[in-house]
């Protein structure tokens, strides 16, 4: 099998990041790691797009990151067969691959996400038309167009990119993100006990970061109808981000009662918030980015055999393949949330939910299945040279 060097300035625990070397190891990759911490060492990774002079702290961290990563960086890539650059890998790979390609390694990237829709689309921190926007998107250009295989998480998402760095769909390979399936294990839910006396009242889960693309001023406002309407049930809202001090204001604001606040806890406490819910819910936002990827809590929810509702979106529906994996609902509407929540009251429609969700995980997202999707990138009579397609 192909030896793999992961390298870079990338988030080492990240999600994305860790399911796409699982995969790699079940495909039989040789993988390694030539990494050094400079993003796990920084708060407020979106400061730079606010401020110039934390953009150039940030520049300069890089700089220093990218210098002592040099020694060890050259001798893996003379051991390398491939190289991967993770996310958020964007100046790593502009650095990294002409000489990957001067030695004739190929040249891998799992960006997750562009900086274009980050900062421009979806979150909305930089206006379009402006210096930093055209220097955001000349940089996704760059990286996108420095691979030899990008990985996409969904088709949706390889088709965008393609268009905004102008390369050929053949150069993309689909692997959905899944899940750590060490953590997001469905016998968590049998470990979590009963549901103790209080049968009547529905458990709701949301969990992310607060940014557009998760809508959940969408939830605040489906919650409102539902108090309004007598409903009995218990919110929990777990997180920090951009958009959350609207969404605690909209709740004060509408005396909400149901609805917990809880600030961001550690992955490893998910599965049980995960295992004590009803219901998880997915993402809400009307944005472009939100129409083309399958969140994080999504797969997540799917591994634990959890009754999910969500956005419909061509993402979601291209992961379903027309199963019933979640309840759909527009987007940003909050009357087609409150009705989906009604509808789950029935622990039955839960059951049929949550059980087609796990299947369909075990069939596209776990480990085995996504290993399967990166096996023909691992033929060894692939050739090594740079410019190989999948």
């Amino acid at each position: 099998m192909r030896r793999i060097v992961r390298l870079g300035l990338f988030d080492a625990a990240y999600h994305r990041n860790r399911t796409t070397a699982a995969a790699l190891s079940v495909a039989g990759a040789v993988f390694r790691d030539v990494h050094f911490p400079v993003l796990e060492t920084i708060g407020d990774r979106l400061a730079p797009s606010r401020d110039a002079a934390a953009l150039l702290a940030m520049a300069w961290r890089f700089a220093l990151g990218e210098m002592r990563l040099a020694p060890r960086a050259c001798s893996a890539i003379v051991w390398a067969q491939d190289l991967l650059f993770g996310y958020p890998g964007h100046w790593d790979i502009v650095g990294w691959a002409p000489l990957a390609r001067r030695l004739g390694r190929r040249v891998l990237f799992d960006p997750l996400v562009t900086l274009t829709e980050t900062f421009i689309e979806d979150r909305r921190l930089v206006a379009p038309g402006t210096v930093r926007a055209r220097l955001i998107r000349w940089l996704d250009r760059l990286a996108l167009r420095a691979a030899d295989v990008i990985l996409a998480d969904t088709p949706q998402q390889a088709a965008s990119w393609a268009a905004l760095a102008g390369v050929p769909l053949s150069r993309f390979a689909v692997l959905p993100v899944g899940a750590d399936e060490r953590l997001f294990d469905p016998a968590r839910r049998m470990q979590a006990g009963g549901r103790g006396d209080d049968l009547d009242c529905l458990r709701v889960l949301f969990y992310g970061t607060y940014s557009p693309l998760h809508g959940a001023e969408t939830i605040v406002e489906a919650v409102h109808r539902l108090e309004r309407a007598g409903e009995r049930l218990a919110v929990v809202m777990i997180g920090t981000g951009q958009c959350e001090a609207a969404v605690r204001a909209r709740a004060a604001e509408a005396g909400l009662r149901t609805i917990t606040f809880v600030p961001w806890v550690p992955e490893h406490e998910l599965p049980n918030w995960i295992a004590w819910a009803d219901v998880v819910l997915g993402i809400f936002g009307a944005t472009a980015k939100a129409a083309r990827v399958v969140p994080n809590k999504v797969y997540q929810a799917m591994a634990m055999a959890s009754a999910i509702v969500t956005r419909d979106s061509p993402a979601l529906r291209w992961l379903a393949d027309g199963e019933e994996i979640a309840l759909l609902v527009p987007p940003a509407d909050a009357d087609a949330l409150a009705a989906a929540l009604r509808t789950l009251r029935s622990p039955a429609r839960r059951t049929v939910l949550a059980q087609a969700a796990r299947a369909r995980f075990e069939a596209v997202a776990s480990d085995r299945a996504r290993a399967s999707r990166l096996r023909p990138l691992l033929d060894p009579s692939r050739p090594e040279t740079g410019g190989a397609r999948p």
